[in-house]
């Protein structure tokens, strides 16, 4: 320990090192920098008052209008070095799609020609046979054919 404070003493006097007292206040900054992008007009790091909130980011990286802002909480507070991602809305023909292996009976009874029965036979299948290996295995579901199949094939997913 005498070494160490006899070292310190030694690149004291040598000048070596530049002890300076810190301003606090200084020290702390008020600021905070965000990152934002996705569908904005001014993507990359925004500068904001500290406990602002995503809003206040969002004023400042102005939202394209086909921002999907469904997932922002503007009332959320953000901390230094928080990242934003604003994703682009999906188009209207891109509706969701029904899982074949996980769908409910009334999901699939959402899909084309799919009544309550033929999805009640469709989890049957997969209880029994295990889940589907490719969309085309739902032919194999009784009343389930080919023109019934090319009908929902672009609306549902494994």
């Amino acid at each position: 320990m005498k070494r160490l404070i006899l070292v310190v003493l030694l690149f004291l006097a040598a000048g070596l090192i530049d002890l300076k007292p810190i301003n606090l206040e200084e020290a702390q900054s008020k600021n905070i920098k965000v990152f934002v992008e996705g569908a904005v007009q001014n993507p990359g790091y925004v500068r904001l008052e500290k406990y602002a909130c995503e809003q206040d980011a969002l004023n400042q990286a102005v939202p394209l209008a086909n921002a999907d802002l469904s997932g922002i909480n503007p009332m959320t507070i953000l901390k230094d070095k928080d990242y934003i991602k604003i994703p682009v809305k999906k188009a209207e023909s891109e509706a969701v799609k029904v899982s074949i292996n996980h769908g409910t009976i009334e999901e699939l009874s959402t899909l084309p020609g799919i009544g309550e029965g033929t999805a009640e036979k469709i989890i049957a299948y997969r209880n029994e046979k295990g889940l589907f290996q490719s969309l085309e295995d739902l032919k194999q579901v009784h009343g389930i054919g080919d023109a019934k199949f090319e009908k929902l094939k672009d609306q549902i997913t494994l």
